[in-house]
């Protein structure tokens, strides 16, 4: 057992064992490679210092300055263009069907809401796609943070945990402001 134990290491070690084998699942079965790639499209990576996530808000994005309670999105001119605000660290421990359902909310210049973005998350694609199909994410568009908070936003059939995980989110998120 200690020689297994030790060869499972050292392969550990030498990069042998997959990303999926690593996080518990089998990576093998639909589910879970369909669950790999939806965490793949999830993640935020940065593209020229700005989050993807703020990129798909405001495509015409070109700077972004961090602010107290939230983040202006300039363009190239300098022109504000609007708002995000993260619901992390508000939203911390929120949970949907299989775990934190961290959001990107984005406002105009005039901190009316244009869109809800779910990022990196570990929510089964199925349900998180469901929910976008719902249009759930736009519920709040239109919105002022004041009308937003005061909103009951109904959860989507068939993805119940998701789509409250996702509403709570939002709440803690503007709640902040």
């Amino acid at each position: 057992m200690k020689k297994l134990i030790a060869l499972a290491f050292m392969a550990f070690l030498a990069g042998g064992i997959t990303s999926a084998q690593h996080h518990g699942n089998c990576g093998n079965c639909p589910h879970h490679k369909q669950h790999q790639t939806q965490q793949c499209e999830n993640q935020q990576p940065q593209t020229g210092g700005i989050d993807k996530a703020i990129i798909k808000a405001f495509p015409t994005v070109k700077s972004v300055k961090k602010e107290a309670k939230r983040t202006a999105v300039m363009d190239a001119q300098n022109k504000v263009l609007g708002y995000v605000v993260y619901s992390k660290p508000a939203s911390d421990g929120i949970k949907g069907y299989a775990g934190e359902t961290p959001v990107l909310i984005a406002f105009d210049a005039k901190m009316v809401i244009t869109g809800v973005y779910l990022l990196q998350n570990k929510e089964t694609p199925k349900f998180a796609k469901k929910v976008e199909d719902a249009g759930f994410y736009k519920s709040w568009n239109g919105l002022t943070v004041k009308q937003a908070l005061k909103k009951d936003v109904d959860a989507v059939s068939g993805a119940t945990y998701t789509s409250n995980g996702v509403s709570k989110s939002v709440r803690a998120a503007l709640q902040t402001l």
